[in-house]
């Protein structure tokens, strides 16, 4: 691979074509009721962990708005969404906050995708001995706190493992409508707690229809396209990686399998027919290394925000530099002169 803002650019390009592939979710049906906490499983998910768990309430301390909790597993990753009625933000948009099970800080500054009353984020699965040792989750905002009860937790994980893993139950296949591929567990997080606040209606709501999962943000398709180049790289290219790095970039891609389950065959194939060459030349060994540390370093939109800056950068330099050999004049060469011949003297 020449250049990975070249592949930046190219990761950028396949988004429209990303974009229009259908995704839907797929329905949830109850499993059990553990200590105020639902737990259901993701009808027509095949995966590992097709299972979450949530919990809503009304804060009497707080004019009775209602809080949320959802929760779900993703291989090496925990999926966790948080609803406060009184939270308005705009879709997909970024959020920092620390996140504290009871006093112990999990990770400061945080990065959560808001939605609404939604804020929503993955954690790695290590943070869930704390969370079962807590009573209470807290985010710490630059201009406050928010609080959230996650009492009846430990009971609730108890009950999500094992929803997760129940055998699915086997149906009769149907004529009607085909089965909707599985959602990601941050999504199916992100759907159930959307569901937690429900709109004042006159009239008894009736069960929603399946809607159309929303794809990944691009950010995250162009991280994670830049992803599957890089694991390429690493496997079939003279690069210099330790088992750390391999094995980092090999969690961080799984954590995202799930969710970009509908785009992975098309993305890989068309990883797979961009232009060659697809290893970096010796001289650009130190550019791999630092992509790939950021990769791993950074958040998918981090990392994409990242490349794009650079990119713009490379391009600027380029532009400039073509600028400047327009306009530069060279010079020419001075036409050669005869000496002059002396005079002979007359004998």
């Amino acid at each position: 691979m020449t250049s990975f803002l070249r592949a930046a650019a190219f990761a950028a390009g396949l988004l429209p074509t990303l974009a229009v592939l259908p995704s839907y979710a797929a329905p949830r049906e109850p499993f059990e009721m553990v200590k105020g906490w639902e737990v259901e499983r993701n009808v027509g998910d095949t995966s590992a962990n097709p299972c979450l768990i949530s919990k809503t309430y009304q804060d009497k301390e707080d004019h009775n708005l209602i809080n949320g909790i959802v929760f779900a597993l993703n291989g090496s990753e925990a999926a966790l969404a948080l609803v406060y009625q009184g939270w308005e933000w705009d879709k997909d948009e970024k959020v920092k906050a620390s996140i504290l099970a009871g006093k112990k800080v999990l990770k400061k500054q945080a990065n959560w995708s808001g939605d609404a009353q939604t804020l929503a984020s993955s954690f790695p699965t290590s943070i869930v001995p704390d969370l079962l040792a807590a009573d209470t989750i807290v985010l710490k905002f630059d201009n406050g706190d928010a609080d959230f009860d996650i009492t009846g937790f430990p009971q609730a994980y108890e009950s999500l493992r094992r929803c997760d893993a129940t055998p699915v139950k086997s149906a009769a296949p149907s004529a009607e409508a085909p089965a909707a591929p599985a959602a990601s567990a941050t999504a199916a997080a992100q759907a159930a707690a959307a569901a937690a606040i429900p709109a004042p209606a006159a009239t008894p709501p009736t069960p929603p229809a399946a809607k159309p999962a929303v794809l990944p943000s691009q950010p995250r398709i162009q991280a994670y396209i830049l992803g599957v180049m890089l694991q390429q790289v690493v496997k079939e290219c003279e690069v210099s990686t330790n088992g750390k790095q391999r094995s980092a970039l090999d969690a961080k891609m799984d954590g995202m399998k799930s969710e970009m389950s509908a785009l992975e065959a098309p993305v890989r194939e068309q990883v797979a027919k961009r232009p060659e060459p697809h290893c970096p030349p010796a001289q650009d060994e130190p550019k791999f290394q630092t992509t790939l540390s950021d990769f791993l370093a950074n958040s998918p939109e981090d990392f994409s925000a990242l490349m794009e800056k650079r990119g713009a950068e490379e391009a600027a330099k380029a532009q400039a530099k073509t600028e400047a050999q327009k306009t530069e004049t060279p010079k020419a060469d001075a036409p050669a002169t005869e000496a002059p011949k002396a005079d002979t003297p007359k004998p």
